[in-house]
């Protein structure tokens, strides 16, 4: 979870900034543009939380 932070600034604060003033793309596809990095991101809260369950099967045994 602490790489999320991370993910989360490149994306949005970082990647998202020069795509817009560097006019790569299109008004109208920021909206989508955003919902991907947001799904990129989410992809660090899903693998934090396998590597949970995974940590929590060790314990059950």
């Amino acid at each position: 979870m602490a790489i999320l932070p991370e993910e989360w600034d490149a994306s949005f604060h970082k990647a998202l900034p020069i795509l817009e003033e560097g006019g790569y793309l299109p008004k109208e596809d920021l909206p989508k543009v955003k919902r991907i990095l947001f799904a990129c991101a989410m992809t660090y809260v899903s693998a934090a939380l396998l590597r949970m369950l995974f940590v929590w099967r060790w314990f059950k045994r």
